[in-house]
């Protein structure tokens, strides 16, 4: 067992969101593998991009949480989630609520995201 209890995360500040780093690989015991709490704020947004390599499973916790995945809109709700496989283009590029997912990153690699506009 063990217990993490949630003090000192690392924050990192990103445009139209903010996340924290809840898990990382060496807490889980799983190599390449991250979990993260993401904010996201009502009149941001965030670029469409993909990941070459990670996979990433977004859980609702507090919603809706719009996103527009491979020129599809989703939105989730409290309790639902999503997974985005390598190469999935998602972003939002209007943020009208607030709203807090968690996203558990596997297969993670640094520098992995590619970026596709501004």
């Amino acid at each position: 067992m063990k217990y993490l209890p949630r003090t000192n995360y690392k924050e990192v500040s990103g445009d139209g969101y903010l996340k924290r780093i809840v898990l990382e690989a060496k807490d889980i015991g799983l190599k390449d593998t991250l979990l993260q709490e993401v904010q996201f704020s009502a009149g941001e947004k965030v670029a469409f991009h993909f990941h070459q390599v990670t996979r990433e499973i977004f859980y609702c916790l507090v919603g809706p949480a719009p996103f527009v995945i491979n020129g599809q809109q989703v939105v989730m709700n409290e309790g639902d989630s999503l997974i985005c496989e390598p190469g999935d283009v998602h972003g939002n590029p209007v943020i009208g609520n607030d709203f807090r997912i968690l996203v558990l990153k596997v297969g993670f690699k640094e520098h992995d995201t590619v970026w596709l506009d501004g």
